[in-house]
């Protein structure tokens, strides 16, 4: 039976303008697969974005009109902004990078570790690869970058409870009756969050290192229940996101997903989904190529190479 959760109901919104009459500039370039509405905003402040004739782009709520019949040009630095090939890569974020596309105070970011081989390189504009979601500086773990954030999103969405695992440090040791507490979600719900899965995997007198299941994504959700109630997080990994694992894949390191994501250019995001709800788990390791890759074909198999399902 198919999981509610994962698959809800679309919302409409009652005030939309028709599709063909236009968009605002930011929501053009997320619309075209141009870039992220982020990424709009940023050449337009930094005035780099113009549509086609040299017409400058004032500010990103800027109305233009189009169609699926007149779509409007974009020049970036005065060329023609193009659509980039798709790509989704799974990266072991180490701690101290700060999960975002650029950093004004010149903290390390994922892109610096993107050096990306051939083919992947191909037709893909790295600095255009942003981060899925967010793990904070200190924390480190699995985190999905991609082109396509937009197209992603619905990953993030706190209603369709997609599981998300950590290992976490914690001191002093984990008391039975706060143990007891925490596993009965009241530290959760005191917080208005969904309650965690948790079990303990090693402790001695000073520390324990606890695996919890989280299935809402809410900003620092583990730092906050524990520092909450008289501990400090020391450690904190992400080991798995939606049915990713990290597997093989070592700090620092990234493998190609795009194969899991699209099907010759066709976003297919339900095969994700449908992998969560039967419980999969794909194992990511290093040097994996999965770009317009197929899907697999049977259990065990994955599109190029890049992870493997048990």
């Amino acid at each position: 039976m198919t999981n509610p959760r994962l698959f809800p109901k679309k919302k409409h919104s009652e005030k939309s303008r028709p599709a063909d009459e236009g968009h605002t500039v930011e929501r053009w370039i997320s619309k075209l697969g141009l870039g992220s509405r982020g990424m709009a905003r940023e050449w337009i402040q930094e005035g780099r974005l113009s549509l086609k004739g040299g017409k400058p782009i004032g500010n990103c709520d800027q109305f233009i009109p189009g169609g699926d019949g007149d779509l409007p040009i974009f020049l970036l630095d005065g060329q023609p902004l193009l659509k980039d090939v798709p790509i989704v890569l799974g990266f072991n974020k180490p701690r101290g990078v700060v999960s975002t596309r650029s950093d004004p105070k010149g903290r390390k970011t994922p892109g610096e570790y993107l050096t990306l081989p051939e083919p992947v390189l191909r037709g893909v504009d790295v600095s255009r690869i942003m981060p899925i979601g967010r793990l904070d500086q200190a924390s480190a773990g699995l985190l999905l970058l991609s082109n396509r954030p937009a197209l992603l999103a619905p990953l993030l969405d706190p209603d369709r409870k997609i599981p998300r695992r950590y290992r976490v440090q914690i001191r002093p040791s984990l008391s039975r009756t706060d143990f007891e507490t925490l596993s009965s979600g009241s530290w959760a719900r005191d917080l208005g969050f969904f309650p965690p899965e948790v079990v303990v995997e090693r402790e001695n007198s000073r520390t324990t290192w606890v695996q919890m299941t989280l299935f809402e994504g809410r900003n620092r959700e583990i730092r906050r229940m524990f520092e909450g109630n008289g501990y400090t997080v020391l450690h904190l990994i992400r080991f798995q996101f939606g049915p990713f694992c990290l597997g093989g894949l070592t700090p620092g390191k990234y493998t190609d997903l795009t194969g899991w994501f699209f099907r010759n250019g066709v976003f297919v995001l339900d095969i994700i989904l449908d992998s969560i709800q039967n419980r999969d788990i794909i194992e990511l390791k290093e040097g994996g190529s999965g770009m317009e890759g197929s899907l697999p074909a049977s259990k065990g198999e994955d599109p190029e190479g890049s992870s493997t399902i048990r």
